[in-house]
Parts: structure tokens; C-alpha cells; sequence
């Protein structure tokens, strides 16, 4: 992408260079605002600000990441794609650069090396207001687009397929990793600071429902992404036909309950439906262990990649340990209990939103069969 916005893609004028790259930043800023916004409005539906045990959340995020940064490898969430390339084709200079700065703003959606963005992330939903996670991740975005700078001095396309090539072998250099090692560590610095232990229990156990909404809506929109793959996980278990056959449909159709309770304020009984999901999963594991299979088919988040048991076993520990606080320490206060029957002046905004929702659901449906049919090409 950084090849495409250098002096030579203009004629060598610095003045059409320098338009393109201030349409760049504002982009990449805007993008990652609106994404921030997003975080803080989700998370504030989950409930944040969550107290202390909110801090707790981004010093651990910031915790894990910070040992990442000396060898441990921890896995950053990504898309692992570029920008669509035919943009610059299909696009003037000035507008294909700013559809690349929407395109690297929210992060997430291109390449991330190391994992400080995540716990920019975790910091934004946890504030639980979107204008200060705008506030908190805008920088993201206007550094990422400040980085085409470094093109100022590329004169031919030869130079430009070379700085791209040093640009990705720079990011696992061991200056990046300190400057990023600083940054997670005066993150955790001053989390830790602002807390010392959670007071109060309510704290906890929305923090502990928010985690499983994310964690098991992801599980099932991953699965209905990828539904051969998923078909094919479920099916290395050997479990009897009428089991497998609910199970492909059952499994992320409870996963995608799970991540809804907590947004409408059952929060305790999203932890306890969790509780018996990932214990179900653990009984098809250590059973299919005992047929001999000591690698299985993971399927957690519909890719059929095969991992040792203890690991599955490990993973789902941790999630019962998250499920049991919600359960325990979080509450069921139905959200939506003043809500009444749309009536008069409400009835025409009712209808354009029920319209809406349902036009999102056929298109996610449509694309949600796309993709399914391209896995099985």
C-alpha cells in the first residue's frame, strides 16, 4: 500500500504527494475514531465502566502483551489481509489514499506484529463512552497513516517495492519490540496504580459477562463464516448421528445466545448457560481422548486446526473460570423491561427499524452462504 502513495504515482510533484498523504492521515484518523466510538458504545452496552476490575482487565491484556514482547508467542487478532490492491487502480491517486487510511484505521481489518493495539482496545471498551474512546484511539489511526512519510524520498517503482519489502522485515526488529515493550509497560504501570483489588462484586461480574459475549459471539460468527470447516471439526469427534447433526446447528446457535444475554442485561445467566456449554465440550474431548486421539480438531472459532487436548482443556478452564464469576458475581436485570409497544410517533421509526434488522439479517444470511460456498470450492 505505502508504494501507492509516493511522489512517483504523482508525476513527482510534492504538492499532489503531500495532497494524497493529508487525505492518508485524516482517513486513517477518522476511521480509528469511529472505531474507537464503536468500542466505547459496546462496551457501555456491556455495562462498562467497570471499576477497578475494568483496569484489571486492560493491565492484564497489557501484562500478556508485554511478555509477548521478549519471545512468548501470543496471538494478536487480525484479519492478515492488505487493503484491496485494486483500489489504486479503480480509484484517483487522492481518493484511493483515503480509502487506504479507512482501510488501516480500525486495525483489526490489516496486519498487527505486535499486540498494543489490543490493549488500546480493551482500554476503549472499558471506558464505556464513546467520545473518549474516539479520543483513546485516534492517535492509532494517525500514527499508522503518518507512516507513508517515509515514501517521501522513493523516486521509481524499484524503490518503492523495496521500502515495503524493509517496512515488514522492520516491524520484528528489537527496537520496535522496546518502544512497544515501554509503551505495554507504562500501560500496566499505571492500571496497576490505579487499583490494587476489586471491591465490589458487581464490577467483576460484568467485566466476566462482557468477556464471554465477545469470546463466544466470535466463536459463532467464526463458525458461520467458515461452516465447512466447522462441519468438518464437528465431525472428527465421532459422536452418533443425531448428536453431530444437532450439534453443527445447536452449538453456535447457543454461542450466539451467550453473547446476547449480557447485552440485554442477563449477565448472571449468560455465565451459567457458558457453565454447561464448556462443560459439554470438555465431556466430547476427554471422550474423543479416550478413543486414542491425543491432537483434535479445535473448531472453537470455526477453523478445523488440530491441537493437543490438554490445550482445549486448558482453554475451556479458563473460560469456565470467567463463566463462574459471571454467574456468580454478575446480575440479571432485564435491559429491555421499559421498553413498551411502539404507539403514535413511535410506530414509523419502529417500522424502519424492524425493516432495518431485517434486511441486515438477509444480507448477513447472503454473505454468510458466499462465504460457506467459497470454502467449498
Amino acid at each position: 500500500m505505502v508504494e501507492t502513495i509516493t511522489p512517483v504515482v504523482h508525476g513527482g510533484s510534492r504538492r499532489a504527494w503531500s495532497a494524497s498523504l493529508a487525505v492518508h492521515v485524516f482517513g486513517a484518523a477518522i476511521a480509528a475514531a469511529a472505531f474507537g466510538a464503536l468500542l466505547g458504545a459496546f462496551g457501555a452496552l456491556l455495562g462498562a465502566p467497570w471499576g477497578r476490575a475494568g483496569t484489571l482487565a486492560v493491565a492484564a491484556a497489557a501484562a500478556v502483551y508485554l511478555v509477548a514482547e521478549f519471545g512468548p508467542r501470543v496471538p494478536v487478532p487480525q484479519l492478515r489481509r492488505q487493503v484491496p490492491d485494486w483500489w489504486r487502480t479503480f480509484f484517483p491517486p487522492r481518493v484511493a489514499a483515503f480509502l487506504y487510511g479507512i482501510g488501516l484505521g480500525p486495525g483489526f481489518f490489516t496486519y498487527l506484529t505486535h499486540g498494543t493495539f489490543v490493549v488500546v482496545a480493551v482500554a476503549a471498551a472499558a471506558t464505556g463512552s464513546p467520545l473518549l474512546a474516539a479520543l483513546l484511539v485516534m492517535p492509532f489511526g494517525l500514527a499508522r497513516g503518518l507512516t507513508v512519510i517515509v515514501a517521501f524520498h522513493v523516486r521509481t517503482p524499484a524503490e518503492g517495492a523495496s521500502l515495503v519489502d524493509r517496512l515488514s522485515r522492520s516491524s520484528s526488529r528489537i527496537g520496535w519490540r522496546v518502544a512497544n515493550a515501554i509503551a505495554l509497560g507504562a500501560v500496566l504501570a499505571f492500571a496497576l496504580a490505579r487499583t490494587s483489588s476489586i471491591s465490589v462484586p458487581g464490577e467483576s461480574g460484568a467485566l466476566a459477562a462482557a468477556v464471554l459475549a465477545v469470546t463466544f459471539g466470535a466463536s459463532a460468527i467464526a463458525k458461520l463464516a467458515g461452516w465447512t470447516a466447522w462441519r468438518r471439526a464437528i465431525r472428527s469427534y465421532g459422536l452418533p448421528g443425531p448428536l453431530e447433526r444437532a450439534s453443527v446447528f445447536g452449538v453456535p446457535g447457543a454461542e450466539v445466545v451467550v453473547a446476547i444475554l449480557p447485552l440485554v442485561g442477563l449477565g448472571s445467566s449468560a455465565g451459567l448457560l457458558a457453565l454447561s456449554l464448556l462443560s459439554a465440550f470438555s465431556v466430547a474431548i476427554v471422550i474423543a481422548r479416550a478413543r486414542g486421539d491425543r491432537r483434535l480438531d479445535c473448531g472453537c472459532f470455526g477453523a478445523a486446526r488440530r491441537r493437543d487436548y490438554r490445550v482445549l482443556l486448558l482453554r475451556n478452564g479458563v473460560l469456565w473460570v470467567v463463566a463462574a464469576v459471571a454467574w456468580r458475581a454478575g446480575q440479571d436485570a432485564w435491559a429491555l423491561g421499559s421498553l413498551g409497544v411502539p404507539r403514535g410517533s413511535e410506530l414509523v421509526p419502529a417500522a424502519i427499524t424492524a425493516a432495518g434488522l431485517g434486511l441486515a439479517a438477509w444480507v448477513g444470511t447472503q454473505a454468510i452462504r458466499a462465504l460457506g460456498r467459497r470454502d467449498g470450492e
